[in-house]
């Protein structure tokens, strides 16, 4: 006998286009998939519920027209849900996140170290700690207006963060590639003014001033260096510096 306490269920179709894709089960992916519901329940909750956290979305089309996060579903509705495209601008009114701050800020979790070393090298100015906790992250990403980049997907579904990224990649330099080719930073690459320890602002600093301080390896090698602010840390173009910019330099050519 069927329970006549049991809510009455609704149903509706989601499509998810683009890199979105990436966090349904494989049989949901690039095909529209009915969503059960009860009640009226938000498009923002709606949407993380399947998986795919909200600071990743730009636009969701209800029925062909744009609608915010705080739409309330209704049965039989037709959703189509779109990831940051470069060029996409949706009216302000149906924006899901206001504009990034320019140039780019970011702080990253405990699982992305290197990845921001490498922001740091293109001269972002990144946070990073190996004891941030949660809590502390989204408030510093609130209170500074930095993007979170993290492989925790919890930390993406706080309806009150507007910016943050899963980073796919595991290996650091794909990190990088897939962070740049997502964010666009190309533009904004200003490399070696940033220290990749303590993200503390480089200076250009004369090769004699420091010459007591190098390897003789390094002296015979090198004439350009640059040294913190903050830790007082010696920084010049080295193999690691060269590598790293070759491989983003075909990358920039692609975009």
């Amino acid at each position: 006998m069927p329970d006549s306490h049991a809510p009455h269920l609704h149903s509706c179709q989601f499509r998810f286009y683009g890199g979105l894709n990436d966090f349904l089960p494989a049989e949901k992916r690039y095909q529209a998939s009915a969503f059960r519901f009860s009640g009226t329940p938000g498009l923002r909750d709606s949407i993380q519920a399947q998986r795919v956290p909200h600071v990743e979305v730009a636009l969701v089309l209800v029925n062909g027209q744009p609608q915010s996060a705080e739409y309330q579903l209704q049965p039989e509705d037709q959703i189509a849900v779109y990831p940051r495209f470069q060029h996409l601008q949706p009216e302000s009114s149906k924006q899901w996140h206001p504009p990034p701050p320019e140039p780019p800020r970011f702080i990253l979790d405990v699982h992305l170290g290197k990845l921001c070393r490498h922001l740091r090298m293109l001269g972002f100015d990144t946070r990073w700690g190996n004891d941030y906790e949660d809590p502390f992250i989204i408030d510093t990403a609130l209170a500074e207006q930095r993007i979170v980049l993290t492989r925790d997907l919890g930390i993406l579904k706080q309806a009150r963060l507007p910016w943050g990224y899963f980073v796919r990649a595991i290996e650091p330099t794909r990190q990088i590639t897939e962070i740049t080719d997502y964010f666009t930073l190309a533009d904004f690459w200003q490399p070696l003014t940033r220290c990749i320890n303590c993200n503390g602002m480089l200076a250009r600093v004369s090769k004699d001033d420091i010459l007591e301080q190098l390897p003789p390896g390094t002296r015979r090698s090198y004439d350009n260096f640059y040294q913190c602010h903050d830790c007082r840390q010696l920084f010049w173009r080295g193999a690691h510096y060269i590598g790293l910019m070759a491989k983003l330099s075909g990358l920039q050519e692609k975009l």
